[in-house]
């Protein structure tokens, strides 16, 4: 079973060789590749060249079953629209904004006239697309390239407007901010038409910061669940490929987990991916056996750092055994630490692979 065939199993609801293992990195790439964020990207570029090689290594070095096809972080059409990101230069760090283009509800005619032009004229897009043509023509079909992106809301706090702005918006200029997350989330659909034109062929990973942990379940309903069904139906008309969502917070409450109810069973989301609030015993049970659709196996972000390897591998064990052998998948609570390190990360996709199929089919050579 190649590694496109093993994606494809848990969708299906089938049991694949042994549990794939998505580890949601966007930055650890450059590290682990021997570069620091200022060799790969700045105000106005992304280096395609390294940012593909940095994907490919990433593939190499730790036999991960599911791959973006180039360095990302939340903010890469921002500076074309009037804000500013910091770059840090140092293991371990992450891109940050500065300055925001909107960060007066005055300033948002001018942006929006320019988010018209975003993708002809912001450099760091035109990279990171061009990584992803790079990377699907060396590692051809078997090999599951995904999709990044954020739903309207989680878009806009990385192209648009801060998150506390945002979030105050949402209870006090309702009508505003739904409009902001409404143009972000077109962003967001262009991005993911031209991801699967460059290369992509697999899954599109939609990850949203909001859940339940920034906003209610009301307002989740509000500004998100709109947001996310017009991905799903992009996603699916075009490209015939499911969405898998990652949110934040608790989803175990009445309100919230309705939530879920909407997301699978109207909306159609092809997988869920909660945080580590929920261990794999409700995940099997609340989102596995309950709605057949595959669910993350989370090891909480963090612990994948401060853990021993010893730790790792036990856990990781206690995590596999139990688990809905059909729609089971393992992931980070969120993005992989930037700076984790490569035997903690190696042992844990390793002890992953090997596990589930001792697991599945009695067996440990994988």
């Amino acid at each position: 079973m190649n590694k496109k065939q093993r994606v494809e199993a848990i969708i299906k609801g089938e049991v694949p060789d042994y549990m794939p293992i998505f580890a949601y990195i966007w930055t650890h790439g450059v590290f682990s590749s021997g570069n620091n964020l200022p060799d790969i990207t700045g105000q106005d570029f992304v280096d395609s060249e390294k940012s593909a090689k940095a994907a490919f290594d990433l593939l190499q070095r730790y036999d991960l079953d599911i791959v973006y096809g180039s360095y990302c972080d939340m903010y890469l059409g921002l500076t074309s629209l009037g804000g500013v990101i910091k770059i840090p230069d140092g293991y371990g760090a992450t891109v940050v904004p500065e300055k925001f283009p909107v960060e007066d509800p005055l300033d948002w005619p001018q942006v929006k006239k320019k988010l018209t032009s975003i993708f002809e004229k912001n450099n760091r897009l035109t990279g990171v697309l061009e990584s992803y043509r790079i990377v699907a023509k060396e590692v051809g079909d078997q090999i599951p390239i995904a999709v990044t992106c954020n739903p309207g809301p989680t878009s806009a706090v990385g192209l648009l407007r801060d998150i506390e702005s945002l979030c105050l918006d949402m209870s006090e200029n309702a009508d505003f901010a739904y409009e902001i997350c409404d143009y972000a989330n077109k962003y967001t659909i262009e991005f993911i038409r031209r991801q699967y034109d460059a290369g992509a062929n697999s899954v599109t990973l939609l990850g949203d910061v909001f859940g339940t942990q920034l906003i209610s379940p009301d307002m989740f309903k509000q500004f998100v669940l709109p947001f996310i069904a017009e991905i799903v139906d992009v996603v699916k008309k075009e490209f015939n490929q499911k969405v898998f969502v990652h949110l934040h917070g608790d989803f175990k409450p009445p309100k919230a987990n309705a939530l879920l109810d909407i997301l699978v069973n109207e909306i159609g989301v092809g997988a869920l991916h909660l945080d580590e609030s929920h261990d794999s015993s409700w995940v099997k049970e609340n989102i596995c056996d309950k709605y057949k659709i595959p669910g993350a196996i989370t090891y909480h972000a963090p612990e994948l750092i401060f853990d021993s390897i010893e730790k790792i591998d036990r856990k990781t064990k206690e995590l596999v055994i139990g688990c809905n052998q059909n729609y089971s998948f393992m992931a980070p609570s969120c993005e992989a630490p930037p700076n984790i390190q490569e035997d903690h990360l190696k042992s844990w996709v390793q002890k992953t692979h090997e596990y589930s199929a001792e697991y599945y089919w009695g067996k440990r050579d994988v």
